[in-house]
């Protein structure tokens, strides 16, 4: 597969790949790829969230942040795999 990037997009293209933070467009394209992927469930989780909330399903709020962190983790794990 062969992808264009927008012009608009090349300078910082070119700025993350000088700045060493990817080695080539290619990598700059496969993250962004999964940041999109990682939002994707993100999105998803928080929707099922506030399902739960609608259905009148309560959590603690000790139990909050700490779930929401493992989820998010588990998600970031699963992108990454």
């Amino acid at each position: 597969m062969s992808v264009e990037i927008p012009s608009d997009y090349t300078p910082v293209v070119q700025r993350l790949i000088a700045e060493g933070k990817f080695s080539s467009e290619e990598e700059v394209v496969a993250e962004g790829l999964r940041l999109v992927l990682m939002q994707e469930k993100l999105h998803k989780a928080i929707q099922a969230g506030i399902d739960d909330l609608d259905a009148g399903n309560r959590v603690e709020a000790s139990q909050v942040y700490p779930e929401a962190r493992r989820r998010i983790k588990a998600i970031e794990d699963q992108v990454d795999n």
